[in-house]
């Protein structure tokens, strides 16, 4: 198997593994909540239908990240051969992740399982979801399956304790951080066009980025139980560091005077300022989820021997890339605007 600039290729699979069931995690968990607070409302709440509307429409992000993750997890058992067991240490290497595949391998065929059911009756999302109580089996189901692989990425057997839990935490984070801000970005763009559904769900927002600094917190204290013997001050360490701060002041503002600015030019008619905001939250969003996946990205390669300013050209390149593919959403995408119309 290939290796360039110390990445291997089973980290690359392992990414991919995690980006996957991180969105499919993140998405069934918001679903769930929004189904529930729609159920909650009274009839005549508008709100509860839109709250419904982007529920049902998560299915999309739940699919497809379990779909990456059972392909990720596939290449990894059945193109990488199992070597014996050789004692997993604070940097994961490849017999340890691939003892944890092996070990998992009913819940990930579960996860095949719900994702093509899913797939198929996908014209019929009222057979997976039902609302009557405010839950859906079908995310229910999907959110403990996510957050138990995607946690145990490694072999934990025979490790200490505070290792078990800083293994734990650092994989289930991602459930609360890229996988919430994936789905943040998926809402706002599903509701560009809508400024009905905009002004029921973006107020949202800022209860939801709570949950991403959660998320965060969880990964910091994980990191003070094996601190400092799991430190190496590198390109790698310095470039995580720097867009976790980059991330704070991004999602201050992003949650904060972005989301604010937004719902006032809603509420006020003035289209044309929410347009100019919405632009403003389009690059702090591009910028939000580039980060949690180059943070993802680099975790993945211990070994990386990539310089601090190709690191960051790299990301640079991306978000710009994420702008661009952003608005051509934007055009393409008529779902919300159609629902608008008939309202």
């Amino acid at each position: 198997m290939f290796e360039l600039f110390g990445m291997e290729f089973y980290q690359l699979l392992s990414f991919g593994r995690q980006l996957g069931l991180s969105v499919m995690g993140g998405a069934s968990l918001w679903a769930m909540v929004f189904l529930y607070i729609a159920h909650a409302k009274k009839v005549e709440d508008s709100s509860g239908i839109f709250l419904t509307w982007i529920g049902l429409r998560m299915r999309w992000l739940v699919i497809g990240g379990g779909l990456l993750s059972v392909a990720m997890w596939t290449a990894l058992t059945m193109l990488m051969p199992v070597a014996a067991h050789e004692g997993v240490t604070l940097i994961t290497v490849r017999e340890g992740v691939l003892n944890a595949m092996n070990l998992m391998t009913p819940l990930y065929l579960a996860i095949a399982v719900i994702s093509i059911f899913a797939l198929v009756k996908y014209k019929n999302p009222y057979v997976l979801f039902n609302n009557k109580k405010g839950y859906s089996w079908f995310y229910m189901v999907a959110f403990i399956l996510s957050s138990i692989t995607v946690s145990y990425y490694t072999d934990l057997r025979g490790l200490p304790a505070n290792e078990v839990i800083f293994h734990i935490f650092h994989g289930f984070h991602s459930v609360f951080t890229l996988g919430t801000v994936l789905c943040l970005d998926f809402m706002f763009l599903s509701t560009q066009k809508s400024p009905f559904a905009q002004k029921h769900i973006f107020p949202l927002f800022p209860q939801i980025s709570k949950v991403i600094w959660v998320g965060l917190s969880l990964d910091l204290l994980s990191t003070l139980l094996i601190y400092p013997e799991a430190i190496a001050l590198t390109p790698r360490f310095y470039f995580a560091q720097i867009v976790v701060g980059i991330l704070i002041i991004n999602g201050i503002l992003l949650s904060g005077i972005l989301t604010r600015r937004i719902l006032k030019n809603i509420e006020e008619g003035h289209k044309e300022g929410s347009l100019k905001w919405e632009w403003f939250a389009t690059v702090a969003g591009a910028i939000s989820i580039t980060s949690w996946c180059a943070i993802t990205f680099v975790d993945q390669f211990h070994d990386m021997n990539i310089s601090l300013e190709i690191m960051f050209a790299v990301y640079a390149a991306i978000i710009g890339v994420l702008i661009i593919g952003r608005e051509i959403w934007s055009k393409l995408d008529r779902r919300a605007e159609e629902m608008h119309m008939n309202m």
